[in-house]
């Protein structure tokens, strides 16, 4: 299936989407802390979430597990109507990536001594020639109105 398919229920109702995102009972525990129980919903195409909570409450946790990152204790996890729990765990991060699953985490995650582009060129996957993800970073920042100067040290640039 891919996203926008729709489903006929068995008995003859209203056809529905097929949901991007499929939780289904997640739960994950650590040491003296239940962070997810029993967690589900769908995001459907187009839809756009919020997790709102307490720190402590399971956010990151739960987006960890999307990213695979982390492996739930019990529960599901589909992508585009296929579970894909088992793939991301096994392939972590890139698997997650491969299929159109992106984080950005919480907290900084870069290397200060390092240039942007070789920063960026740490979380990819498969690209190899620098010149072309030079190009590729300055295009996708300056569409968003934040061009980046891609040689820049990390250390050197503010936290915005």
């Amino acid at each position: 299936m891919q996203t926008g398919d729709t489903v006929t229920k068995k008995d003859g109702g209203a056809a529905r989407q097929t949901p991007l995102l499929s939780l289904d009972g997640i739960t994950k525990a650590f040491p003296g802390c239940l962070a997810n129980d029993d967690v589900s919903f769908d995001v459907m195409p187009g839809e756009i979430h919020a997790l709102l909570g307490e720190n402590g409450a399971g956010k990151s946790t739960l987006v960890k597990i999307i990213y695979g990152v982390l492996a739930p204790d019990s529960g599901q996890v589909a992508w585009r109507g296929q579970p894909v729990l088992a793939a991301v765990m096994a392939a972590g991060p890139a698997a997650a990536r491969a299929m159109g699953i992106g984080m950005v985490f919480q907290h900084f995650s870069l290397f200060e001594a390092m240039t942007v582009l070789e920063n960026v060129a740490l979380a990819m996957d498969d690209e190899r020639d620098m010149a072309a993800l030079r190009d590729r970073v300055r295009q996708v920042s300056e569409s968003y109105g934040l061009p980046l100067d891609t040689e820049r040290h990390v250390h050197s640039l503010s936290v915005g």
